[in-house]
């Protein structure tokens, strides 16, 4: 028995959209910020899924949620701009 698929052309992503996941931002920042991994974590996962993808929250609420970590506002800027929002 042998799959046959009519469309090739949806298995695979455009090159030119811009992919960013809550791992490439914690991979590519921890270093930077030399923060924790747990709560780089969760700012990426705020700023990505609940306020990129879902609206759920603002940028002003993220960074008063974090406003006890420091360069809060340097770390939204880089996801911003790992995303391609910036």
């Amino acid at each position: 028995m042998s799959w046959k698929l009519k469309d090739l052309k949806g298995l695979s992503a455009p090159t030119d959209v811009k992919m960013c996941t809550v791992d490439d931002v914690v991979r590519q920042l921890k270093d930077k910020y030399k923060i924790d991994v747990q709560i780089l974590t969760k700012i990426a996962n705020d700023v990505l899924v609940k306020h990129l993808t879902e609206k759920k929250i603002t940028i002003e609420d993220i960074k008063k949620n974090y406003s006890n970590v420091k360069d809060i506002d340097n770390i939204i800027e880089d996801i911003l701009r790992l995303s391609g929002k910036l």
